[in-house]
């Protein structure tokens, strides 16, 4: 009998708050266009996977399905994984493989940075995920890489049971999305938010601390750059040796290892070793700007002008590479091609970089516009200040006209429509934009983001937000909307920022109440719940706003905003303008709510300036060094 998928991990019980805000609505999303975009990809080297009549995610397909009394077979790929080309090279290219699915199956194609909806639903552990379906989208079971003869073997079970053993399939998987349905209603709104959640989460990523190699978990060792940034920031409130060394250690074998590409600059995915060998080559837009915000971070908080350096190498390379000026945005990653990696620099020079994946993703692109606004003031490069406001125009233009889209390209977007992480992620680039350019149109334009997004993807009875719009004729899985950690600690900073600018305490009841949903589950998450720990820091202390005004290339500036992202406060604002030409001399502007101090125009001035609006408290991670000595 087939092994069929019948787990599925559900979080304690909680129970629904009742929150209902209500914010006035003068703008609504209408996605009205779409530009042509393959849905269906295959491996970039020779195979014959085409030849399988492969259908995209949508009703037509399941409509053929039950027309035709098939089981649906999933296969969700992606563009940069290196095992998902080996089974399109072989196991799709195989001819009885081809006729064993044209006779007994419906195939779907997924692509799953396209469709990461799809994706976080349906995976079953790794690309390629290989999944098997009912024809209204139930999950009867699945795999992930299957060589041709494994692959048979497992139709052959398939096939059978659906002819002969139907009603326990069905039952099975009307039974896992029960439990999938029944894990979303629990992630509500629950106990009180307390701030010792922080520390609970910094024990948790403490645990999680590789100190043989640096970086966190074992193998396969990956970046995990939102680990590294609560680390930053727990470093800089509590000014602790033991943070320190976490991160210096980290950085730095990371920077030296195998995972960092040193001849075109970038880091890879992941490597296979904790020792940061053995690098799974696929290089992800995601990664490398998170990695880049933090190595800049880092080199400014422990004075190690190495660490700039590689995000400045960082940096060049996302231009160099992955940058495409004609669509306006980053593609998404720069493919697995080992042989190319393998080359001495002079030869790779001469053979050419691989092609990355021509697709744009709203999401990721506006991080980028939000790494590189941040960048350009702590690096004095006004050119990547220039590149990130040009892609935010973008993105800005397609949401305002309807056609806000997950995927774009140069020839505009996509037929897929924006996800929440998409619009979570505007509204935070629209709010960095605004700090820095203090150029009020960006505040409108984030105000009515904010509004749509809660309109459109806010639970009103249990608070958080889901991941997808309601929408009719959803299929299987699709129709659960779900709660992700990431994506609502994304919306919550947002909104905590969002708050300290407009002083409309709506956006702060919002955040409190969507990180308040995964109280009794972030635990879940593991180290993974990082910046969930450091949202809820922000959100339970009062913001110190530090504006630095001047310009963004002279070394005094630069030294303003270093200073203030020095500053040992848990909850620091840093908004940028440039000075006007009649008086070009930095200085840095220092509130705590309604108050104000004085300009100051030195790194000492700001540091007694804060110290001034501040008092100093019991830190509540001071019990975490009884357990964990600094080294």
């Amino acid at each position: 009998m087939l092994t069929l998928l019948s787990t599925f991990y559900t979080s304690p019980s909680q129970t629904g708050s009742g929150i209902r805000l209500h914010l006035r609505s003068d703008w609504k999303s209408n996605f009205t266009k779409a530009a042509p975009l393959s849905e269906l990809r295959f491996s970039p080297n020779p195979n014959n996977a085409h030849l399988i009549d492969w259908q995209p995610w949508g009703s037509a397909a399941f409509a053929k399905a039950q027309e035709e009394d098939k089981p649906v077979l999933l296969s969700i790929s992606a563009v940069w994984c290196y095992w998902c080309h080996v089974m399109d090279e072989t196991t799709y290219t195989d001819p009885d493989v081809q006729e064993i699915i044209r006779e007994n199956f419906v195939a779907v194609r997924v692509d799953n940075d396209h469709r990461p909806d799809i994706n976080s639903r349906y995976n079953v552990g790794g690309w390629p995920t290989t999944g098997f379906l009912t024809g209204h989208g139930g999950l009867i079971g699945g795999a992930t890489y299957l060589p041709p003869d494994q692959l048979i073997s497992m139709m052959a079970e398939l096939i059978d049971a659906y002819k002969n053993d139907r009603p326990t399939l069905y039952t099975q998987a009307r039974d896992l999305l029960g439990r999938r349905r029944e894990h979303a209603r629990r992630t509500v709104a629950g106990p009180e938010l307390e701030e010792l959640i922080v520390d609970r989460v910094s024990r948790i990523v403490a645990g999680a601390y590789d100190a043989t190699n640096g970086g966190f978990g074992s193998e396969p060792k990956f970046p995990n750059a939102s680990i590294v940034r609560s680390i930053n920031h727990l470093y800089r409130t509590s000014g602790e040796d033991f943070y320190a060394s976490m991160l210096t250690k980290t950085l730095v074998e990371m920077s030296e290892g195998e995972i960092w590409d040193d001849v075109d600059g970038g880091f890879f995915r992941h490597c296979a070793q904790a020792d940061w060998t053995q690098p799974q080559h696929e290089k992800m837009l995601d990664d490398n700007l998170n990695l880049t915000r933090q190595f800049l971070n880092a080199g400014i908080l422990l004075e190690r002008p190495e660490f700039t350096e590689t995000a400045k190498q960082t940096i060049k390379y996302l231009l160099n590479q992955l940058y495409d000026s004609t669509a306006l945005g980053f593609r998404g990653s720069q493919g697995a091609h080992s042989e190319y990696y393998s080359l001495p620099a002079e030869i790779r020079a001469e053979s050419g970089a691989p092609n990355p994946d021509p697709s744009c993703y709203a999401n990721s692109n506006a991080l980028a516009v939000t790494v590189l606004l941040d960048a350009a003031w702590k690096l004095g490069d006004m050119s990547i200040h220039h590149t990130a406001l040009q892609i935010l125009g973008n993105l800005d233009a397609m949401a305002q006209s309807g056609s806000f889209s997950h995927v774009y390209t140069a020839e505009g977007p996509s037929s897929v429509p924006a996800l929440f992480t998409d619009w979570a992620w505007l509204l935070t680039a629209l709010i960095q934009a605004h700090g820095n350019t203090a150029n009020d149109s960006y505040l409108t334009r984030a105000l009515s983001v904010a509004q749509l997004l809660v309109e459109n993807f806010f639970d009103q009875e249990g608070g958080g937000f889901f991941d997808i719009s309601e929408q009719e004729n959803q299929i299987g899985h699709l129709t659960v909307r779900e709660k992700a950690l990431a994506d609502n600690t994304v919306a919550a900073e947002a909104l905590i920022r969002l708050y300290q600018t407009t002083r409309n305490d709506d956006y702060r009841q919002i955040a409190e109440a969507t990180l308040s949903a995964f109280v009794e589950g972030y635990r879940e998450s593991g180290e993974f719940a990082a910046e969930y720990g450091l949202t809820v820091h922000l959100l339970k202390n009062r913001v110190i706003e530090v504006t630095v005004e001047g310009n963004p290339e002279d070394v005094k500036c630069q030294e303003l905003v270093a200073a203030a992202a020095r500053l040992p406060q848990p909850n620091v604002d840093i908004k940028t303008v440039i000075a006007g030409k009649d008086d070009p001399t930095p200085r840095a502007h220092v509130c705590l709510d309604t108050v104000c101090l004085p300009p100051v125009d030195s790194p000492e001035g700001l540091a007694q300036a804060v110290s001034e609006l501040t008092y100093e408290q019991d830190s509540h991670l001071q019990d975490i060094f009884k357990v964990f000595p600094s080294n």
